[in-house]
Formats: C-alpha cells, structure tokens, sequence
C-alpha cells in the first residue's frame, strides 16, 4: 500500500523527468541551429566587406592576384580560386582534421562567388566551431542544475503544503482508526476549513451516530431477550427433567423427550453465550490479576482427559512458565472454547497440542480441511458444514482478545489447524 500524497507527488515527478530528458536534445538543437545561423550571417558580412575593400583598392590585377595568395595562406578560414562560371552559394558544417590545432575540428563552412576588378572568385570562408560542445554542454549543466533545483524544492513544497491541506484528513483517519463501537461514544473529529473534508467528517458523524444507535438497540435486544428467556427455558427443561423421569412412557416417546432435551440444551447454551458477550461488551468483567498460564492449562487439560481419551484424540502440552494479567473467568473461557474448537475440528485419532513461548499461545490440532475464514469469529456464522456449533464460540474468543488487545489468528498448513494468541 502507498501513501495519498506519494500517489499524487509520484506522476508529477515523472512528468518532470520526462521533460527535463526531452528538454536536453531540443536545448541541443535549437542552440546548433542558432549557432549556425549566427555564423551564416557573419560569414555573409565577412564576404561583403571582403569584397568591398578588395574592390575599393583598386589595385592592379597582378597586386590583387598577390593578394588573395598571400591571404590564401596566411589568413586561416580563407581559400580562393578563380571561377569561369557563377555557381550558387553553399553553407554546410564539416568535420575535419586541422593541421593548426592538430585535431579533427568541426567548421562551419560558406562557399560563394566575389568579384574583383572583373574577375570572378571561388572563396570558401569556414569558422571553428568547437566553443559550440563547451557551450552546449554548459548549457545543458546549468538547465540540469536548476530542473533538479526546481524539481527538490516542488517536491519540498507540495509535500510541505499537502500536509498542512491534508492534515484534517489524517486527523479524522487517526480518530476513526481508535474509535469502538463498545465505546458508546463517536469519536471526536476535528474542524476544517477545508469543504469537503468538513462534509466528510459531517457524514461520519451521522455515520458513527447511527451506527452507535443500532448497535446499543441491538446490545440491549441481546441481553433483554436473553434475560426474558432464561425463566421459561429453565421451566421447560425442568418439565422436560420430570418427563423422563416417568415410567409411563414408551420408547418412542421417550426418544422424542429426549430430542427435545438436547434442543433446549442447546438453546440454554446459546443464550448463556449471549449473555456473555453482553456481559464482555459492557466490561463487566473488570478484575485482573497475574494468572499463570501452564497452571491454568494444566487444569483445564485435567477436565478434558476423558473426552480425549474417549475420542482417542492424543494431548500434549509445552507451555514455558508465562504470567498473564487478565480477568480469571474470561481467560478460562478463552481456553475452554479454544480446547473446544480443537476437539470439535480433530478426527478420532488425531492429536491436540497447546505450545506457548515469547508472548504467543499456540493450539494445533490434525484436520481434514481448512475452514472457512470468512465465518470464522463471526457470530452464528459456521466455519465448516461437518461440524455444526452454536456458533459463538470463537466469537466470545475473538471478543475476549479483543477486550485484552490480543490478536488470535488461524491458519491451515500441512494437515493442522493453528489458532494462535498474541500476547
């Protein structure tokens, strides 16, 4: 996952290293094409003064003829030759080895026609233009240097600006980011003069009041509904108790009796469930103190001897000396329904093993399938079509956690099921 303002800072940035790449052949080209032109136009003026002052003399053929040979070989970037005929004019750019610097050297080079007393010349004027590179490439330095400059202190800027714009935003995502519904409270958003964030932060207040709303008349629904029908089950499965206790009842009638029992066993169980997560919700479960974890799993392990030695499940234990500071009855509940959940989900034969080291509890058990993580610590909500339960179990385990800051996860690898608890 990214940052918003790395999203946003990320094309920008591109964009300028696209242009500043472009940027440099384009500098390069239009500096040529001016260099060139420039030189073009001085070599033009060379050529009219050139012929002017030649002409102005108004010296004998042999003197001009003297003339022109001595500037042919003293003056550097001057050749003459006598032409029959008028030809038209050529610039063009040669690279050459010159003799004077001893190196191959770029010139711009002018090929026209001058006429002197009646006679008509070839003359070739050429330029070096090596100061062109060194221009070029100074050029492109200090463009380079101040791209970059401006580049630094955009980014500098927009991420500077962005943070102080944003700033509400985060704000608002840190609030929400704390805020609990078991809290009964919304959370507190900041002000903004900024529209939208200020209709953002407007809307997840109504959000957040409505949701507290529907989740108080849902808690309240829970617990009143389970209160309300703790009386009537108890006199159902004391009737029920009486019932089969008769001896006047056939076998068929005693086979249904004893399916209604079971029934009403199981919806005692879901509602004493509910009710203790009512009770996990309003953190009426206040009292801590420093429990020993291995003293505990050892004891409770004792209560479930015979259930594993009656499902021939093995049941091993390696748990390091570690103290917990939690409430006593919610840390029983977490580990009875964890046991539970183990050996709900182990085939006949399997094994069960609880591991606890640096801060991490570990219940490990063989299974057949992974279950479905979806529904795993949702309420009523079944993680496998094999095993059916209430439903709540890993709820109130996950709840538990939850109330203590404790993350349990699950995850199926090679044959096992893992639920861990961190600490």
């Amino acid at each position: 996952m990214k940052k918003l303002l790395d999203q946003s800072l990320r094309p920008l940035v591109i964009y300028t290293l696209v242009v500043l790449i472009v940027s440099i052949p384009v500098y390069f080209l239009t500096i040529n094409w001016i260099w060139e032109n420039e030189l073009d136009k001085h070599h033009y003026a060379i050529r009219e003064k050139l012929e002017k002052r030649l002409t102005s003399l108004d010296l004998p053929d042999s003197a001009v003829n003297d003339m022109i040979t001595v500037l042919d070989k003293v003056q550097p970037g001057f050749s003459f030759n006598e032409a029959a005929a008028p030809s038209p004019d050529s610039t063009y750019t040669l690279i050459r080895f010159d003799t004077f610097m001893n190196d191959r050297e770029q010139f711009r080079c002018l090929m026209t026609d001058i006429q002197v007393n009646g006679t008509r010349f070839r003359v070739l004027i050429e330029t070096n233009m090596e100061e062109i590179d060194e221009t070029i490439l100074a050029i492109a330095a200090v463009t380079i240097f101040f791209f970059i400059l401006l580049l630094a202190g955009f980014v500098y800027l927009n991420r500077k600006t962005s943070l102080r714009v944003w700033r509400p935003f985060y704000e608002t995502l840190a609030s929400l980011q704390a805020f609990e519904l078991e809290g009964g409270k919304p959370a507190t958003l900041p002000d903004s003069q900024v529209t939208e964030f200020a209709d953002l932060n407007q809307g997840l207040d109504r959000l957040m009041e409505a949701s507290l709303a529907s989740y108080k008349q849902q808690k309240e629904f829970t617990e009143n509904a389970s209160h309300e029908l703790q009386t009537p089950l108890a006199i159902v499965k004391s009737k029920l108790d009486l019932l089969l206790q008769s001896r006047s009842l056939d076998q068929p009638q005693m086979q249904i009796l004893e399916d209604a029992y079971q029934a009403i066993n199981r919806v005692t169980r879901i509602n004493k469930n509910l009710l203790l997560l009512a009770k996990i919700e309003h953190a009426q479960f206040d009292g801590q103190q420093d429990i020993s974890l291995p003293t505990l799993l050892t004891a409770m392990s004792a209560q479930f001897a015979d259930r594993f030695e009656s499902s021939g499940i093995r049941y091993t234990q390696q748990v390091g000396e570690m103290t917990l500071q939690a409430n006593p009855m919610l840390l029983e509940i977490l580990l009875t329904n964890l046991l539970v959940n183990a050996l709900r989900y182990t085939p006949a034969g399997g094994s069960v093993s609880v591991r606890a080291d640096q801060g991490k509890l570990i219940f490990a058990n063989t299974g057949t399938s992974a279950l479905d993580e979806q529904n795993l610590f949702r309420r009523f909500a079944q993680a496998s079509s094999e095993h059916a339960g209430s439903g709540l179990g890993l709820a109130i385990a996950r709840e538990i956690c939850e109330r203590y800051s404790w993350q349990i996860t699950y995850e199926f690898d090679c044959g096992h099921h893992h639920f861990t608890v961190l600490f």
